[in-house]
């Protein structure tokens, strides 16, 4: 059973203007009530016992948070004005420890069942996708015949020129890791921080987000089997891709809320209490 998760919440949300110049976008409220308050409020219910905040803009708003909900363990992201989430989610790998844990962002919205069906679902590692429903910035997600992650992209045409397979949906930004895949992310980035030639972002791999490392060991790319070209003793659990399993749910009412048009959609289209 997993208690653990882990919310990404070190960005600086400059895309939300004036609304984040006191205060980290996850504190921007939803009809009424700040984003990632639903969302701890979600995961407790859900039967979260521990959950680890990546802070980094305002971590004063989380680390006060802490004092209400003795479930949250904050981390600090110290160069989180130049790094990206991936950076975010290895310095909390002390807290998490050997714990199987779900990770979310801290600026979307979402049905309680989006949890429940991670959290009942058999696979270890799982990704979780729904039908296309924002009107910009969509995450875009190919599976295997298996249902399997292929290929994630910004450029819907790219995922059918690289894969073959229309997209099956966009990414939520809600995951459930086992802790085996978790190390494998590490491992990749740790390879990625130690060679010039890097993978993704221009050659700075910490700026590298969260969900090309996922793509990176879902789908045994150039990092990982370099790794284990390079280095078979420390990489004996890198020989093969581990499945990142795609749950597409239909019906899943969510928003990821990046700006103030996003806020104001989704304010009038997505139908949570």
């Amino acid at each position: 059973m997993i208690e653990t998760a882990v919310i990404m919440a070190a960005g600086k949300g400059t895309r939300f203007g004036s609304m984040t110049e006191t205060k980290p976008k996850g504190f921007i409220e939803f009809k009424g009530i700040p984003m990632v308050i639903r969302s701890i409020e979600n995961l407790i219910s859900a039967g979260i016992k521990k959950i680890i905040i990546g802070t980094g803009y305002h971590r004063e708003w989380y680390d006060n948070l802490a004092e209400k909900y003795p479930q949250i363990q904050t981390v600090f992201s110290p160069r989180f004005a130049e790094t990206n989430s991936m950076e975010t989610l290895s310095r909390c790998k002390n807290t998490i420890g050997e714990d199987d844990f779900l990770l979310l962002e801290s600026d979307i919205v979402y049905e309680p069942k989006a949890l429940t069906s991670l959290l009942e679902d058999p696979h270890p590692d799982i990704m979780l996708v729904t039908p296309v429903n924002k009107f910009q910035d969509q995450y875009y997600i190919a599976c295997d015949d298996e249902e399997n992650l292929l290929k994630c992209s910004t450029n819907k045409k790219a995922i059918l020129s690289e894969t073959g397979n229309e997209p099956i949906g966009e990414l939520v930004g809600i995951h459930k890791l086992s802790n085996k895949f978790y190390q494998e992310m590490l491992e990749v980035y740790r390879y990625n921080q130690s060679r010039e030639e890097m993978f993704h972002n221009g050659g700075h791999p910490e700026k590298t987000g969260y969900e090309f490392i996922l793509e990176d060991v879902a789908t045994w790319t150039a990092p990982m089997s370099r790794i284990a070209d390079e280095n078979d003793k420390s990489s004996e659990g890198l020989l093969s891709a581990r499945p990142l399993y795609v749950l597409a749910e239909e019906n899943l009412q969510w928003y990821e809320i990046d700006d103030e048009k996003d806020l104001e959609f989704a304010e009038h289209n997505i139908n949570i209490i």
